[in-house]
């Protein structure tokens, strides 16, 4: 073959190469689907820090990239409400970011405003709604996201369980009674701590925890939780409040009462 056509021949084959692989060749589409990789940011109606803010986003929330802005914003749709909006960039990862969920393992609970008992309520929670642990606070309280209605607030993590089942087997009741005229609920097992609220003569309370002399109690009407000295509690109501019974009345000696005599009946 001579040399002119050998070359023909092999620049034939290479370019059949080149068109065989561009066209068998995967296409990648860009990534479009992301998660939030901070416990809490917001959603923007611009691409600005100074921008009105149109909602919460929370670890974990799936987005949809639909454009990219400047200086390193995403207008994005969140999955979770259906909002759209801007957020930075650097606040979003490609990979799911794992969270941390929970069940309601009580009655009730009341989803406070801040981690306190003496807050202001939101709303109550009842035995096996789920949440999602958003942050952690001091003195044992945790913020949530209740996945029913997204609501967001505070509730003691005594009061959490991570399994569902757990609260499906309801614990016998360890119930006592205040025996003393004002017991004061503190926030930790110490004389000197906070108190949270003052529970009176006989109230109900449910014993959760013990240490060293002191019961940690729920109370079943305000949901309100704290520690008490074991010592002021009965397990059955009592008549009078420990340290003040009434004195004992002086009893009258009996005296028969005497019966009229019968008038004299005439003929």
């Amino acid at each position: 073959m001579p040399r002119k056509h050998l070359i023909r021949f092999l620049l034939a084959v290479l370019v059949s190469v080149l068109a065989w692989s561009c066209a068998t060749a995967p296409v990648t589409a860009p990534q479009a689907h992301f998660y939030v990789n901070q416990e809490i940011t917001y959603l923007k109606d611009n691409p600005s820090d100074a921008a009105n803010v149109m909602g919460q986003l929370y670890q974990g929330d799936e987005v949809e990239k639909m454009e990219e802005g400047k200086s390193g914003w995403w207008r994005v749709k969140v999955r979770r409400s259906g909002q759209s909006g801007w957020v930075r960039k650097g606040l979003l990862s490609a990979e799911a970011v794992p969270t941390a969920f929970y069940y309601i393992n009580a009655d009730t609970v009341a989803l406070k405003e801040c981690p306190r008992q003496d807050c202001l309520p939101l709303q109550m929670l009842f035995r096996g709604e789920k949440v999602q642990k958003v942050a952690e606070g001091e003195q044992g309280w945790w913020r949530v996201l209740v996945i029913k209605g997204h609501s967001l607030g505070w509730v003691p993590a005594a009061a959490l369980t991570a399994q569902y089942e757990e609260t499906q087997q309801k614990p016998a009741r360890n119930y006592y009674y205040v025996a003393v005229a004002r017991l004061n609920l503190k926030s930790k097992p110490a004389p000197r701590s906070e108190v949270i609220r003052t529970l009176k003569f006989n109230t109900q309370v449910e014993k959760i925890g013990e240490s060293g002399g002191w019961f940690k109690v729920r109370q079943p009407a305000s949901g309100a939780v704290g520690w008490v000295p074991g010592r002021a509690l009965q397990t059955l109501p009592v008549i009078y409040p420990r340290g003040q019974k009434p004195a004992r009345e002086e009893r009258k000696p009996f005296k028969q009462r005497e019966e009229p005599q019968a008038e004299p009946e005439f003929m």
